[in-house]
């Protein structure tokens, strides 16, 4: 008998917990807004639905890079547009620039973001953020990564941020009917963010913001391409996050692509403590990108880095965000060089020499 009611008591002690914690709308995704690419990523910890790692992916899971070969820089820019604005702010951006450098013990990774807006229904005032990351190869199939986190914000009272991310990702393979499929883990905001000091007004408007975004946050996810037909291949990817023990994130991808050229990408998020106050994303984002191949020609320097060949992601997305709250967003990824595919050649002793004895 004392179990039980023992049970009813935690159980209404999270509950209560839950409904008590009040971050501004969108401040759980304050990386997630700055770029197509961030737009339609579903804040994945296994990488997306197709394996598209950035340098912005590190904000998600710092492991994701470590088995990238090339150099890669990313640059994307948002403009949010609010319909239905009950003040003279109505117009708000967010940007973001990148980069990713794979070394000889590892992947470094860093990106800087800037998100300006003070909307009626998505108040986040001015954003200065940073990333650092390191990820490194533990097995063929098993990477691990860190990195230090931290901004600071502009507003009605001035506040900052700073903290620690780490994870871990395997790229499993094959499993039934499903390829590439792929697990991620993470533990992010491991230190302090922005506080009630910033002054910046809750999901629930009655009352200023809680901490945000949500201390040590839990993140796992799963993806998998579940679609080949020719050129024609589908995936998806799932990730569930727990922000500061008091809250339950859900976020779905699913993409689409033709020929390693067309990506079709959709993003959905189901955020609890959102939901509970009316104030929630329930239409997907949706974005296109398109990949080419290019090669700088009479440039000496590029071609002694190895850079004179490689592919540029461009792309574009948009999502109508808490009802009144329009985001249309463009962004770029470049990769410098070429992918090696082959797998390296072990000799044992001198086989060269072993097999001109032999025909002699």
């Amino acid at each position: 008998m004392l179990k039980k009611i023992l049970g009813v008591v935690l159980c209404t002690s999270s509950l209560a917990g839950l409904f008590a914690y009040n971050p501004p709308a969108g401040g759980e995704n304050i990386f997630g807004i700055s770029s197509p690419f961030q737009l339609t990523s579903a804040q994945s910890a296994a990488g997306g639905a197709f394996l598209d790692v950035t340098p912005a992916s590190q904000v998600y899971n710092p492991a994701l890079g470590a088995f990238e070969q090339r150099l890669m820089l990313d640059l994307g820019f948002t403009y949010l547009r609010d319909g239905d604005s009950l003040t003279d702010h109505d117009n708000g951006f967010a940007g973001q620039f990148g980069l990713l450098f794979p070394t000889r013990w590892g992947v470094a990774s860093g990106e800087f973001f800037v998100v300006n807006e003070q909307l009626s229904h998505m108040d986040l005032e001015k954003l200065y953020m940073t990333e650092i990351s390191f990820a490194k190869e533990v097995t063929d199939s098993l990477s691990v990564g860190a990195g230090l986190a931290g901004g600071l914000l502009k507003g009605y009272e001035n506040d900052w941020a700073a903290g620690l991310n780490v994870g871990a990702f395997y790229n499993y393979g094959d499993l039934g009917p499903l390829s590439d499929v792929r697990f991620g883990v993470s533990f992010l905001n491991l230190g302090k963010m922005f506080t009630k000091k910033a002054a910046v007004i809750g999901i629930d408007e009655k009352t200023e913001s809680d901490t945000f975004p949500g201390v040590a946050t839990l993140r796992a996810g799963i993806a998998a391409t579940f679609l080949t037909a020719g050129d024609f291949e589908g995936a998806a990817s799932l990730d569930v996050a727990v922000p500061y023990v008091q809250n339950l994130v859900i976020d779905t991808g699913v993409q689409f692509m033709y020929k390693d050229f067309v990506k079709l990408s959709t993003a959905w998020e189901c955020n609890l403590r959102e939901v509970a106050e009316d104030s929630s994303n329930w239409l997907p984002a949706v974005g296109l990108a398109f990949r080419f191949k290019f090669q700088a020609k009479n440039n000496g320097f590029m071609k002694k880095m190895n850079w004179d060949e490689g592919e540029m992601t461009v792309a574009g997305a948009w999502q109508r965000m808490y009802e009144h709250v329009d985001a249309y967003s463009a962004g770029v990824v470049v990769k410098l060089g070429l992918e090696d595919t082959e797998p390296p050649v072990i000799q044992l002793f001198n086989e060269k020499e072993t097999s001109q004895e032999a025909t002699k």
